[in-house]
């Protein structure tokens, strides 16, 4: 992992909840730091729920427009955290092998996965709860603290990230088109 500059790249299914909440969460929370988020897949707009769960936080997010990641993209961030671990074994399927080095769950990207068992290290989409936004926000509100557990690590804090190259056997089990 590259510390200090640059920026970290956050990965869901179609860049319209859970990679777009944790980017404009670490860029609010993080004196407006650069970050990119993108989908494996390009939605066609951000999810109401996370808009509104995003303005109960206080965070305009209206203006973002979901986008697919590239080689380009991956190159550019420091550091790539996904979702889940279908997304990150997709990732080094299709991107490349050597981003392993910098890719982290986001669920978890400080300890090294043993099992990836039903539901273990994914995000819960919130695109798929009824619940009002103010629920929401409260059970989702651990994303705020790992946006700055990230930023702090990035910054070379002392805390170790655990890249997927210290599990990639284990990632290769998941199926890469499950999400």
């Amino acid at each position: 992992m590259r510390t200090g500059q640059g920026c970290p790249l956050f990965v869901c299914h179609a860049n319209c909840c859970r990679s777009v909440m944790a980017r404009y969460l670490y860029r609010h929370l993080c004196n407006k730091a650069p970050a990119f988020s993108a989908g494996l897949e390009a939605g066609e707009r951000i999810n109401d729920r996370a808009e509104r769960m995003l303005r109960e936080w206080g965070i305009d997010a209206s203006a973002h427009r979901p986008s697919k990641i590239s080689r380009d993209l991956c190159t550019e961030a420091n550091a790539i955290f996904v979702m889940g671990p279908s997304y990150l074994h997709r990732l080094v399927w299709e991107y490349g092998e050597d981003l392993a080095d910098r890719a982290y769950l986001f669920a978890d990207p400080f300890t090294r996965p043993v099992s990836f068992g039903y539901g273990e290290y994914k995000v819960s989409d919130p695109s798929y709860d009824n619940r009002p936004a103010t629920e929401l926000v409260k059970e989702f509100g651990w994303m705020r603290e790992r946006v700055l557990q990230i930023r702090l690590a990035l910054l070379g804090d002392g805390r170790r990230l655990v890249p997927l190259t210290e599990y990639f056997e284990l990632c290769k089990t998941v199926d890469r088109g499950s999400h």
